[in-house]
Formats: structure tokens, C-alpha cells, sequence
């Protein structure tokens, strides 16, 4: 059943109409210039006092490498946030990073990686891609762990396949938070799950996928769209959705795929859960944390 804090914070996003601005031509576009106006969220108050935080830069990007000041261990978290590759890192991702730290020890590397419609997409990768090698570097690969929410969490899978394909050393794991994999949104599926989100449309995922691609581009190509590439001999994976959600036919397709490919995929499906909800204060979202610790610190069979 979901909690009560979940049904207020659900019900304040509905009437809150963030769906609708983010649909309608001319509103969205206000949105976001006002997101990149703002520029991306800072650390909150808990990392800056219990890690040290390095702030580095590739190509003009800000790269955040934070580390644990007490009861460090060896796991890394790279983590991509959300934002439909168009939208700054926000306050609520910076609390996740550190529940995740307080719970492992992990020291963690933020790449705030290029945002569309300014960039496509082959900028934010190459950006993405010298920051998980310099990761590598400092912490060797076994050690590395590739997570990210949405748009993130396609990243993260696209880039561990980019990895794949070129014979590069890969993570040890993947962690996937309503991954965001398919800028087509034709699955028939979504059709249903649209009167059901109250964040994310069909038409909202075409339009962000169209401003991460150059014109003329198709939707459904790598990486931009990783849940058509190839998924065999990748790291395990766990992967969270809500039942809710649109892109819950992502995290669907990708898991009968895995199945069918012998890849190592838990996916976790929570009954009436939003996008992105694990990063909410909720009961819901303390459990998904639980479980995702569990996972980043079990041995990797």
C-alpha cells in the first residue's frame, strides 16, 4: 500500500501542472532557460562538512570528486543525474549521493556533464567517458560502481555499453533509477502509463530526445537510445521502477531483454510509485535505498 507521505507528495506534483510546462512549446523552453540560468545545485551542507570535496574540470564542465573524511571504504559510486539530459543537477540528487555515502563509505565522482538543447549528445558522452577514465584511474575499475536516475540512468547503461564496444575496462556494477532508454516512446505501453505519471509524457520524452539529437537524426539510434543496443556482457544490474511511471515500459523491455540475452538484471517494480520516486523523502524510497546498498556492497558473483 503506499504511505501517506507518498500520496501528499504525489498529490502536490499533480496539481503543481510541472507535467504541463514541460509539454507545452514556449513554456518548456522558459523552463529550462531559467534552470540553466540558475545553474546546477552545489553539494549540500552534509557533504561539504563530512567530505572533502574536489571540484575539477574536463572540457569546461565541472567534475565534483567528493570523498568520505571517516570510515571510507574502496567502493566508488560515478553517479549521472537526472534531468532528461536537459535539466540541471537539483538539491534532491546531492541528499541521495549522501544517504548513499553515510550508508557505504563510497567516495563518489558528479560529472555535470553538458545539457541539450545547447549540446547534443556526443558532447555530453565524451565528457561522461573521460571522467569514468580518470575515475578508473584513481580507483581501478572493480571498484566502480555507475549509477544514475532518468536520463542518468540511460546514460549510465549507454555508457557502460559504449565501454563494452570498445573492449574498455568496464564497472562493476550498474545501479539504474527509472532509467530513461528510449527517446522513441512507441512501446504501446506508455500510452496507458501517460494518464497515470504525473511528471513525465510520451510527448515530453520525444521532445527532450529531439533536442539531445541533431536534426534528422533517429531516435532510436545508439547511444541516445541504449535500450536498443546489445546488452550482453555488461556488469549486473539493478533496476528500480514504479508501476505509475512511463518509463516503466523502459525498464520492462530492458529486463525481457536481459532474460532473453543472459544478462544479469533485478528489477524492482514498486506498486504506485512516480519517477524518480527514490529519491523523494518517502517510506517507499528508504526502502529502495536499503536494497540498493545491499546490492553495492554484496560480492559481485
Amino acid at each position: 500500500m503506499i504511505s501517506l507521505r507518498a500520496r501528499f507528495l504525489f498529490f502536490i506534483v499533480r496539481i503543481s501542472g510541472l507535467k504541463n510546462h514541460l509539454l507545452k512549446p514556449g513554456k518548456a523552453e522558459k523552463y529550462i532557460a531559467r534552470d540553466h540560468a540558475r545553474g546546477p545545485a552545489s553539494p549540500v551542507r552534509w557533504l561539504c562538512k563530512h567530505c572533502d570535496i574536489e571540484i575539477a574540470e574536463i572540457d569546461g564542465q565541472p567534475l565534483y570528486r567528493l570523498n568520505p573524511k571517516e570510515n571510507g571504504t574502496s567502493l566508488h559510486i560515478f553517479y549521472l543525474h537526472g534531468g532528461g539530459y536537459a535539466f540541471n543537477i537539483v538539491s534532491l540528487h546531492w541528499h541521495f549521493i549522501k544517504k548513499l555515502i553515510r550508508k557505504t563509505g563510497a567516495s563518489v565522482t558528479v560529472p555535470i556533464y553538458p545539457l541539450s538543447p545547447e549540446n547534443k549528445w556526443d558532447s555530453s558522452y565524451s565528457m561522461v567517458m573521460e571522467a569514468f577514465e580518470q575515475a578508473v584511474s584513481q580507483h581501478g575499475a572493480e571498484n566502480i560502481v555507475v549509477m544514475g536516475d532518468s536520463a542518468g540512468g540511460g546514460f549510465s547503461l549507454g555508457l557502460s555499453q559504449m565501454l563494452r564496444n570498445a573492449n574498455k575496462t568496464l564497472p562493476s556494477k550498474l545501479v539504474l533509477l527509472s532509467p530513461y532508454l528510449d527517446q522513441t516512446a512507441a512501446d504501446p505501453m506508455q500510452a496507458e502509463l501517460d494518464k497515470t505519471d504525473i511528471l513525465i509524457s510520451v510527448e515530453g520524452i520525444r521532445r527532450l530526445g529531439s533536442w539531445w539529437m541533431r536534426e534528422g537524426e533517429d531516435p532510436a539510434m545508439f547511444p541516445v537510445s541504449p535500450l536498443f543496443e546489445a546488452i550482453d556482457r555488461l556488469p549486473p544490474m539493478l533496476v528500480f521502477a514504479g508501476t505509475d511511471e512511463v518509463l516503466l515500459s523502459d525498464s520492462l523491455r530492458l529486463k525481457q531483454k536481459g532474460d532473453e540475452s543472459g544478462a544479469q538484471i533485478q528489477l524492482k517494480i514498486y506498486d504506485r510509485m512516480q519517477h524518480v520516486w527514490m529519491l523523494l523523502p518517502i517510506p517507499e524510497a528508504k526502502k529502495a535505498l536499503n536494497e540498493t546498498v545491499e546490492f553495492l556492497l554484496a560480492p559481485k558473483v
